[in-house]
């Protein structure tokens, strides 16, 4: 059976795929060799070693002009080789897969619905612990949006995220060590005045509870997390200010009010202003630049809020209509009240090509230096480098 490649009408947004019917179907699957100089992210004895990743994929989508909906599926395989006898076994998965799914219902109406919920399960990012650390873990956000006119929209929000950070001593257990088990509940209003044909102004806020489910002390490798109430409100502008420039500027403020018997400081005063600004310029349509700043909080097992700031500097540009080039370089700065409590810095920085040789088929390389207070030699401090080349089979 010959398929040939979907490509839904401009006004829609291009789709490519094989075609099901009303639907697009978009199978693939990433095949990628790592290097990496530091595999337990340590300050003071790194160990490199080489990576191979596996990750299959599915997706299906039906582009409708009013109603949108796709479903998407994972499953990556990761090892590394053992470089110079060093046993990295711990390191291997094979339980990283997540399932997604989006709805965007009444696009072009009056009254509109969207959500895109997920559940998956992933290795941890920060790198620290004995290697093996993961996390369980679902999103899943509501929105209903009302449009009197085709300039204002208002937005009533809900979400609950869900996560579970454990440690995992063999590939596959029923009995982890569990870290961590945090619920967050929130609701807001979002406003989107399009006061210009391409400018907005913005106003959204939200108010919600952060939980943390209970856990069997007997098998549990951390301290109990305290519970808070927070909220934030942001209000700004976002739109072009010529053809080539673009700016979005978000001001905000919130709160973080933990119970009466927490040890942990409360977020407020100064400490409460958060920001999100981003100025960009295409110096030509296949060619963007920008430069950003911003500020805000999360909440994690290790500690019981974290106060981020970011700066950072993207480029994207496309060549040939078939080579894509990236660099993105970002400071970032974290300070961490709770169970631990510290200052942390970290220096990012990568560049990556993407050649479109067909289609369906892309080969990707890229670099990435990342350095976590590189100054001293606490724990969880480090500095790594890597280095990926890949390719992709099917559709993105």
């Amino acid at each position: 059976m010959a398929f040939a490649v979907l490509s839904i009408r401009p006004a829609i947004a291009s789709e490519s795929g094989l075609p099901l019917g009303p639907f697009v179907a978009k199978p693939g699957v990433s095949v990628s060799a790592l290097f990496d100089t530091n595999v337990y992210r340590d300050a003071v004895s790194p160990e490199p070693d080489f990576g191979l990743s596996v990750r299959p994929y599915f997706g299906v989508v039906y582009p409708g002009e009013d109603f949108r909906f796709s479903l998407n599926a994972y499953y990556r395989f990761f090892t590394y080789f053992n470089l110079g006898g060093k046993n990295h076994d711990l390191f291997r998965r094979v339980t990283d897969f997540g399932v997604g799914a989006s709805v965007d219902a009444g696009k072009r109406s009056k009254v509109g619905f969207s959500t895109s919920p997920e559940f998956f399960n992933a290795p941890a990012t920060r790198g620290f612990g004995d290697g093996t650390e993961q996390n369980l873990g679902a999103n899943v956000p509501l929105a209903l949006h009302f449009r009197p006119t085709r300039a204002f929209q208002l937005s009533v929000n809900g979400r609950w995220n869900w996560n579970r950070a454990y440690f995992s001593p063999v590939l596959v257990t029923l009995s982890p060590i569990q870290l961590g088990n945090r619920h967050e509940l929130a609701g807001g209003l979002g406003v989107d005045w399009k006061f210009f044909p391409r400018s907005h102004l913005l106003l959204n806020g939200e108010f919600g509870r952060v939980m943390w489910g209970r856990v069997d002390s007997a098998q549990t490798a951390a301290v109990a997390q305290d519970p808070a109430w927070f909220w934030r409100v942001w209000f700004g502008l976002k739109g072009d200010i010529t053809r080539k420039l673009s700016l979005l500027a978000m001001i905000g403020y919130g709160n973080v009010y933990f119970d009466e018997e927490s040890g942990t400081t409360d977020l407020s005063g100064p400490a409460g202003l958060l920001g999100k600004v981003e100025f960009a310029v295409r110096p030509v349509t296949t060619q963007r630049l920008a430069i950003g700043f911003s500020r805000d909080y999360a909440f994690a097992y290790y500690t019981n809020r974290i106060e981020n700031t970011q700066a950072y500097f993207k480029y994207q540009g496309l060549f040939f209509q078939r080579l894509t080039a990236k660099f993105d370089f970002s400071w970032n700065f974290r300070n961490l009240e709770g169970f631990t409590t510290r200052n942390e810095h970290q220096w990012t920085a990568g560049v990556g090509l993407e050649i479109m040789a067909a289609e369906f088929f892309h080969v990707e390389v890229g670099y990435r230096f990342s350095a976590v207070n590189p100054s001293s030699t606490d724990t969880g401090e480090y500095i790594d480098n890597a280095v990926q080349l890949g390719f992709t089979l099917g559709f993105k």
